[in-house]
């Protein structure tokens, strides 16, 4: 009993301590607003000697920040948050050759390779060199996270931390979030974390969006905020689900409803449409028995959510999406939509094989847009991503891009009748499905600098827990035969 109790205290510990050390980290970054860099350097310099030889606390530390990107200008070159993920490797490189393990690859390593090499065929033919290699960049360091999650994550229980510190952080999102509705406004911390830059590394970064009465948090759009919600959902579900029945499980159904609440607040229509997909497909393929009662059930919660929509406090705002003709309105959306999507069939036909490239793009939308907005500068994208992938990688990336998402989904989905991992490779799945149906009508999670992290740390996560259902079927399959 006793050393469970130091177990048990020894991860708290080291789960307070990411909290802390992120929340350090955010201030840190906020602070270089204000004051000198001698004194970033003087905190910077324990935590990077810290982090240094502890790469897995960095990678608790950089699921925390996912949301909390603060950017950071130094010079010209815009340096943000997520710019761990490249940094983090030197501490994995230095842990791996001390410890003297092997390398773990992934099952996925050829259209990972495939994939390099279209983003470098893609520099070689930018017409826009500074964007091509931010986006080149960001989508290879995903890349790269999915390797140092496979390699540091070892155990169900770090799954859990995991789980646990993206939920504190979701919470902290939402929480946010509420402050911006309630005071109709961005709020301060939204400029702390999304600086108004003039960089041709990120196009339109030195305007926003007026305020419109929907929350975004410290993300960048409501979009991506909807679509973030809903992948890091699970998470909360499943640490609620493991620890019913012990005392603190309520926070994470608190944090879940949270969520929730703050999803509803983005008014966001396709991520709405994304999560009563996915739970709809999910109650299909798993409860056979009982789906046409799940299913009913589920009807009936839509409605009374339509009626609260529509009969509610929020119905000003409803009204306005469904019936205005502004924009953002469901007219103007779809008017736009489809522009953007006929558009973007027609450069990939022009292009089939391998696309236009990645960030040129946007230079020809630009280009074919009648109506230019100051943060667009440099040219939008067609809010779809699957029409995103076909018109700047071509079928050949699509294709490799899909066989990485779709694998990682079906091989979730084939571990749910594991006893110690179906549960979390389900949360992982419904993630990816709640992903996969939102690219129909928004492409935020694949270029996102928020959800894009999340989305391949949950590749990355559902990689881990295939190695580690399949070790311990291995393990029980020994023990059987014994």
């Amino acid at each position: 009993m006793q050393l469970v109790w130091t177990i048990r205290r020894a991860v708290w510990e080291q789960e307070f301590f990411a909290v802390v050390a992120a929340l350090l980290g955010a201030g840190l970054a906020a602070s270089l607003f204000y004051t000198p860099i001698p004194i970033a350097i003087l905190v910077g310099v324990p935590a990077l000697l810290y982090f240094l030889t502890r790469p897995y606390e960095l990678l608790l530390v950089m699921v925390f920040l996912i949301p909390f990107n603060f950017v950071v200008p130094m010079g010209p070159i815009p340096i943000a948050a997520e710019l761990l993920k490249v940094f983090a490797w030197i501490p994995f490189l230095i842990d791996l050759s001390g410890r003297r393990t092997a390398f773990v690859t992934s099952i996925y390593n050829k259209w990972f390779l495939l994939w390099l090499g279209i983003l470098l065929i893609s520099v070689m033919r930018s017409s826009d060199l500074l964007f091509t290699l931010k986006e080149s960049v960001r989508l290879a360091s995903n890349f790269g996270l999915c390797y140092l999650v496979i390699n540091l994550v070892d155990s169900r229980e770090k799954i859990f931390q995991l789980f646990r510190v993206l939920s504190i952080s979701t919470f902290f999102v939402a929480g946010y979030g509420f402050y911006q509705f309630a005071i109709q406004d961005f709020g301060a911390l939204f400029w702390l974390v999304n600086p108004r830059l003039d960089t041709g590394f990120a196009h339109g970064r030195y305007t926003f969006w007026e305020w419109r009465g929907r929350i975004i948090s410290v993300l960048t759009s409501e979009l991506e905020l909807g679509h973030y919600f809903n992948m890091c959902l699970p998470a909360s579900v499943v640490l609620w689900m493991s620890e019913r029945g012990r005392a603190g499980a309520w926070k994470w159904l608190l944090i879940a409803l949270a969520t929730l609440t703050g999803l509803l607040l983005t008014f966001t229509f396709g991520a709405w449409l994304a999560l009563a997909g996915a739970t709809a497909l999910f109650i299909v393929i798993i409860d056979h028995k009982r789906r046409w009662k799940m299913l009913g059930a589920a009807v009936l919660v839509l409605a009374l959510f339509s009626a609260l929509l529509v009969a509610g406090p929020l119905r000003p705002f409803v009204f306005e999406k469904a019936f205005g003709n502004n924009i953002g309105s469901l007219a103007w959306d779809a008017l736009s939509r489809i522009d953007a999507w006929t558009f973007a069939v027609q450069t990939w036909w022009a292009h089939p094989l391998f696309g236009v490239g990645i960030g040129n793009y946007e230079i020809l939308e630009y280009a074919h847009e009648t109506i230019h907005s100051p943060w667009g500068e440099g040219g939008s994208t067609p809010h779809n991503t699957y029409l995103y992938l076909l018109a700047e990688s071509g079928v050949v990336g699509l294709v490799g891009m899909l066989a990485i998402v779709f694998g990682t989904l079906l091989r979730s989905l084939n571990l749910r009748q594991n006893p110690q991992y179906g549960l979390i490779a389900l949360a992982l799945a419904f993630g990816l499905t709640c992903n996969l149906i939102g690219w129909c009508g928004d492409d935020s999670t694949f270029t996102g600098p928020h959800t894009s992290y999340l989305l391949w740390f949950i590749v990355g996560l559902s990689e881990v827990v295939r190695n580690l259902a399949s070790g311990s079927s291995v393990a029980l399959t020994m023990v059987d035969a014994t």
